[in-house]
C-alpha cells in the first residue's frame, strides 16, 4: 500500500527571512535566526557542525530577496503529482508500493534536488523551490525515485559513472514521456545543445571513467566540466546511450529490470554502438 506525503518550507522560510530582513543581523545572529525559524540543512549528512550551512546562508541570503516572488507564489499540487507518479509507473511498469515523501525547500540557487533512502525502505525526495522550475524537471526526480522504489536501491549505492549515467539518461527519456509539451526546451535543458556539439568526443572522453566511484569524477560529470569540458556531460551521455536503446527496441520499462551488475556493461556497450554508428554515418556523407 502507497503512503506519499507531500511537505514544504515555504512558510518556515519566509517567517525567517521577513524577520532577519528587518534587522540588522552580524553573520552569527542571523544563522541563529535561520535555525529557529527555518533550519532546514541540505548537507544535513555530511555537516554535523553546520558549517557548510553557514556558508550557504551568506552566500545565498543576498540572493532571496531577488528570488521572493517565486517562493512566494510556490503552491502545492498535491493532484499533478500524484498524477506524474501514476504515469512515470504506468511508463516503467514498476508498481512496488511506495513510502515516499517530497519536501520542497528553499536552497542557495545551486543545491540540486536530491533522494534519501530511510531506514524502513522509504524514500524522501527533496527538491529546492528558490528557482523557478518546470514540471519535467520535477518529473525527472520522481521518475528516479519510482525507479530507486522498485530496486530497493539506496541512491547512495549508485556511486560510480556508469550507474549516473544510465539513472539519469532513464530519468530524462521517462520525462519526456510523462510531460512532452516540456520536451527538451533549452530553456529547461540547455546543456544538451551544447553538448550536441561534441557528442563524440565527450562520449569517448568519458568513457575510461565509467567505472570511477570518487566524489571527484561523479562531481566532474555531473556539476563540474566533465572530461570534455561541458557541465551535465553524465545527462547528456545518458540521454544518447537510453535513446539509443530505446531505438534498438528496449522499452523504459525493460531498461528499468536490467540488473544492477550489468549496466556498467550495457552503458559501455551501448557508447561504443552509438560513436561505431556516429563513424559510419559520417563516413557516408
Amino acid at each position: 500500500m502507497d503512503a506519499i506525503k507531500i511537505t514544504h518550507y515555504k512558510d518556515e522560510f519566509l517567517s525567517f527571512y521577513h524577520h532577519a530582513s528587518q534587522h540588522s543581523f552580524n553573520e552569527n545572529d542571523r544563522f541563529s535566526a535561520w535555525k529557529k525559524h527555518y533550519g532546514f540543512n541540505p548537507y544535513m549528512k555530511e555537516d554535523p557542525k553546520e558549517q557548510l550551512a553557514r556558508e550557504m546562508l551568506e552566500q545565498a541570503f543576498p540572493k532571496y530577496e531577488r528570488a521572493l516572488p517565486t517562493i512566494e507564489s510556490f503552491l502545492v499540487d498535491e493532484e499533478e503529482i500524484f498524477q506524474y507518479i501514476s504515469l512515470i509507473r504506468e511508463s516503467l511498469n514498476a508498481f512496488e508500493p511506495m513510502q515516499l515523501s517530497i519536501v520542497f525547500f528553499i536552497g542557495d540557487f545551486e543545491t540540486d534536488p536530491f533522494i534519501e533512502k530511510e531506514s524502513n525502505d522509504a524514500y524522501t525526495l527533496y527538491f529546492p523551490i528558490e528557482i523557478e522550475w518546470k514540471p519535467i524537471l520535477l518529473v525527472n526526480e520522481l521518475a528516479k525515485t519510482v525507479y530507486l522504489n522498485q530496486t530497493k536501491l539506496n541512491p547512495r549505492s549508485l556511486n560510480d559513472v556508469a550507474h549516473v549515467v544510465y539513472l539519469e539518461g532513464l530519468a530524462l527519456h521517462t520525462a519526456d514521456w510523462v510531460t512532452p509539451k516540456d520536451y527538451l526546451s533549452l530553456n529547461i535543458y540547455p546543456w544538451l545543445s551544447k553538448c550536441s556539439r561534441e557528442p563524440t568526443r565527450i562520449m569517448m572522453n568519458l568513457l575510461p571513467h565509467l567505472r570511477r566511484s570518487d566524489y571527484k569524477a561523479v562531481y566532474s560529470f555531473t556539476k563540474g566540466t566533465g572530461a570534455s569540458g561541458y557541465t551535465n556531460e553524465a545527462s547528456f551521455v545518458g540521454w544518447r546511450t537510453i535513446k539509443h536503446l530505446l531505438e534498438k527496441g528496449h522499452s523504459l520499462a525493460s531498461l528499468l529490470t536490467i540488473p544492477e551488475e550489468q549496466i556498467l556493461k550495457i552503458v559501455e556497450q551501448t557508447l561504443y554502438q552509438v560513436m561505431e554508428e556516429a563513424k559510419y554515418i559520417r563516413s557516408n556523407e
